[in-house]
């Protein structure tokens, strides 16, 4: 129990440090991308509103000359001046001046060799005002990542060209990359880490649980053992002075006598409950296995309570095979059936019904036993449903108390289908009655 807790405190912070690690990285990546690239983007931005400025009348003339492509230097003065400063700070930058027809009629280039494949790019492309983007291509086998922007000229609705430029921006691109795999080699260290020092804290924390925890269940452990025995003898005395003044007491006294059996008895039973979960806590109690017919044990069980439904004026059915062979604890199968016939019985009114059906679920190695304890009570609702099986839980309090319930039956079931690997689930609707179904593995011997 307190190892799936710390498991869960463990993994909760885990999840937690995930989280703000994933948050950190795209935070970063994000902030780090926008400061690496914009004076790269300012650049482009600048590059492009000046040669659209140089250029507009070239596109406009484009019919009447075509003066070419230079490869790093241009015809014009101001063209190599403005190519030398972008050659100083980019590896790689062009612009190219097209017509209507998507021909370069002009332009500046650094790797002439990427041209056709630039000017495929930009074919059909109209970009918007202040529009960048990242492109990538490959030079000698390797990536190349390009910045490009571009501005049209209109003359009306009628498309006449435009001026399309670009920058390499590969050694930012590799920049970011490698920082970015730091950070994420960082993040999963620090998630490692955080994952040891998560189980770290969480056992910290479940240390004083788990001390209070054992002195409790100690304590219930050792109350339960000592209050058995003069449990015993009360209700032993009580037995013989009944006997012995039936005929000399008054109706009064001996009403006494029966109210205080009926407590005993109910204590007897509450000891008994206490001792069997502390103990189980403690993992003292091993299942006994045995081979045995489930049939007959319920089919036992289901005589025995004949009489109690009777007395409480309650219809009983019992459905089981003639014969169904299995590998459990039989002595806890018993009490499993006991608790949920009880259970039933407690929350069905006189006239209702208590069924108990026994059947066999599955095939080879996936074959079951299926236990169904339906009743025609007053039923649990959805709210009530979730904790039905928790101690001491119990849905109407002073109903239980009179009916001599002590709110651990249905906890002691739970454990005794899950300690045979099994599963127990309850249907249950208001006023209508209940349906609890239990599956356990049919192991082999």
């Amino acid at each position: 129990m307190f190892k799936k807790t710390r498991n869960r405190l463990t993994i909760l912070f885990t999840g937690l440090m995930i989280l703000f690690l994933l948050s950190f990285i795209l935070t970063s990546y994000f902030l780090l991308s926008f400061m690496i690239y914009e004076d790269s983007r300012a650049n482009v931005r600048g590059l492009v509103a000046e040669e659209f400025n140089d250029h507009a009348k070239d596109i406009i003339n484009a019919g009447n000359y075509h003066k070419g492509i230079s490869a790093g230097r241009n015809h014009d003065h101001d063209d190599e001046v403005k190519a030398s400063i972008y050659y100083k700070k980019y590896r790689y930058f062009f612009y190219y001046v097209v017509d209507a027809n998507g021909k370069v009629i002009k332009g500046d280039e650094g790797l002439p060799q990427l041209r056709g494949s630039i000017v495929k790019e930009v074919q059909g492309w109209r970009p918007k005002q202040d529009e960048i983007s990242l492109k990538t291509f490959t030079v000698d086998g390797n990536p190349m990542y390009i910045m490009m922007a571009g501005r049209s000229l209109y003359a009306g609705n009628r498309y006449q060209g435009g001026v399309y430029v670009g920058v390499d921006v590969t050694e930012q691109h590799q920049a970011l990359k490698r920082t970015v795999t730091i950070l994420t080699m960082v993040a999963v260290a620090f998630l490692f880490i955080s994952s040891l020092l998560g189980l770290y804290m969480s056992d910290r924390a479940m240390q004083p649980i788990m001390r209070s925890f054992t002195r409790q269940r100690e304590f219930v452990d050792n109350a339960s053992h000592e209050l058995r025995t003069p449990l015993t003898i009360l209700q032993s005395s009580l037995e013989v002075l009944e006997t012995e003044e039936k005929g000399k007491a008054s109706e009064f006294s001996l009403q006494v006598m029966d109210d205080m059996k009926d407590e005993l008895k109910w204590m007897t039973r509450l000891v008994g409950y206490l001792l069997t979960l502390a103990r189980a806590d403690s993992g003292v109690i091993e299942l006994a296995y045995e081979s045995f017919d489930a049939a007959a044990v319920a089919q036992q069980t289901a005589r025995s309570f004949e009489t109690l439904l009777a007395k409480r004026k309650q219809h009983f059915a019992y459905e089981a095979p003639d014969e169904l062979i299995v590998y459990a604890d039989r002595e806890r199968v018993i009490q499993l059936l006991y608790i949920l016939l009880d259970n039933a019985s407690k929350y069905t009114p006189e006239g209702g019904s208590v069924t108990l059906r026994v059947s066999e679920q599955g095939k080879e190695k996936n074959r079951k036993v299926r236990i169904d304890v339906i009743d025609t009570g007053v039923g649990i609702s959805l709210e009530n449903k979730a904790r039905i099986f928790d101690r001491f839980y119990r849905v109407d309090k002073g109903r239980s108390r009179e009916m001599g319930g002590t709110g651990l039956g249905l906890s002691i079931a739970s454990w005794i289908v899950k300690a045979h690997k099994g599963s127990i689930q309850l249907d249950s609707m208001l006023g209508k009655g209940s349906v609890f179904t239990v599956l356990l593995p049919i192991k082999e011997t």
